[in-house]
């Protein structure tokens, strides 16, 4: 049995709405608009570059029915690319992209394989008379499919490697939407090789072996709970030796969280030059890529009362990103205020004030036998809010949290007023 090597990539979400920016260029909002197809072609790159037998995508292509005719072009100019080198491309759709709202005005180039929804199918992949692999798919025929998928599966031939692609809930993952559930076992037992699987969007080796089990994660971060490198699996099976799985960043755009610690800047401009500082450092490790950032500002600052002023953020902000306006890769930013006053709390403690009993009396709430208490307390909140019953109960981190942070926030309008 011959080596097979192979991209698996899955959910690149073109012409995906990226949504949570309060304000953006709207050079930017392009940017972040074409990002989905950039990552895209350059799994296409890879592909080449790396000579693949075959390229999987194991799902969700675009992000849902309102795919732009024009993104469907570019798409289909990628995988001409491939096609002129002579690498297949076998497209398992999700439940972001069924079959019935796919486009059907359009023609695939030659190689390009589109599992059916009517069953599992199994395709091989022939190279100089040499059977490498069969891979074998199923589609989504519509969107909301929660049948066991992963049963229909089954190893039908002997010669090449067998490779499963599935977009599927394994499980129970509890982040995503549970279509096609199915367990690890139900993996195991079907008696493929490698599983290349679509929909959630972290990347995971489930299992490394017999059979390999993994989750590429999808191919370009959307927000910053995708945040870090995001990209595909260059893949190698062979027959004597475990599948080697090595990932490849992708992504156009990367979001990054980062936090700053402004405890030792006493002006304003020290905490640009300490931004300036942070995000040439991100850039730096970037690889040349355009870097969305949320920076959160923490520690005890002289500056924190200018810092909550309105205005003074979006200020900050135009005058980091000026500093880099004239770099090949691009940087937005973004802020989330958690500085505090530049007073000492343990000195507060001491004293002999409403203040020093102020501080006792949020300590005390912290304590686990008062929390019951808080926690009454706030339910009348929640009932009167429309929006309540969406959220599930606090847990006691989460309360406790809410008191220091309501603890802060009463202690800066309260001490050094003057």
């Amino acid at each position: 049995m011959s080596t097979f090597r192979f991209i698996h990539c899955s959910d690149l979400h073109i012409d995906s709405p990226f949504k949570g920016f309060s304000a953006i260029h709207p050079e930017w909002a392009e940017r972040l608009r074409d990002a989905p197809l950039q990552s895209f072609l350059n799994i296409v790159d890879l592909a080449v570059r790396e000579q693949v037998d075959a390229v999987v995508i194991a799902g969700d292509v675009f992000d849902g029915e309102d795919k732009s005719l024009q993104a469907q072009f570019k798409f289909r100019r990628g995988l001409q690319t491939l096609s002129e080198h002579r690498i297949p491309a076998f497209i398992a759709h999700g439940n972001h992209d069924p079959l019935n709202t796919w486009s059907t005005t359009l023609e695939w180039p030659e190689g390009v394989t589109v599992f059916p929804g009517s069953g599992v199918h199994a395709f091989p992949v022939v190279k100089e008379g040499q059977t490498l692999a069969h891979i074998y798919g199923i589609s989504f025929p519509e969107r909301d499919v929660f049948d066991n998928l992963a049963l229909q599966f089954e190893r039908q031939q002997d010669s090449g490697h067998a490779v499963a692609v599935l977009h599927a809930n394994v499980g129970a993952h509890p982040d995503h939407d549970p279509y096609a559930p199915c367990a690890v076992d139900d993996l195991v037992s079907q008696g493929m090789d490698y599983w290349a699987l679509g929909h959630i969007h972290t990347r995971e080796v489930i299992r490394e072996v017999h059979p390999a089990i993994v989750y590429c994660g999808n191919s370009q971060g959307r927000h910053f709970k995708e945040s870090g490198p995001r990209g595909c699996c260059l893949v190698t099976l062979n027959k004597d030796a475990p599948p080697d799985i090595r990932f490849h960043a992708t992504d156009a755009i990367r979001f990054v969280e980062n936090t700053a610690d402004l405890s030792a800047c006493a002006t304003l401009d020290a905490v640009v030059a300490e931004m300036i500082r942070q995000c040439q450092t991100l850039l730096d490790q970037a690889e040349g890529r355009n870097l969305v950032v949320r920076q959160t500002l923490t520690g005890r600052t002289e500056v924190h009362a200018l810092l909550r002023k309105g205005g003074t953020l979006e200020s900050l902000r135009d005058e980091v990103l000026q500093s880099f306006s004239d770099r090949r890769s691009g940087l937005w930013l973004e802020f989330r205020l958690q500085t505090r006053g530049a007073y000492d709390i343990d000195a507060l403690k001491q004293g002999k004030d409403f203040i020093a009993d102020l501080i006792a009396l949020y300590d005390n709430k912290t304590e686990p036998e008062s929390l019951p208490e808080c926690r009454e307390a706030l339910k009348a909140l929640f009932r009167s809010w429309e929006g309540g019953y969406l959220l599930s109960e606090l847990t006691d981190d989460e309360l406790r949290e809410i008191l220091s942070q309501a603890r802060n926030l009463t202690l800066d309008m309260l001490v050094n007023r003057d």
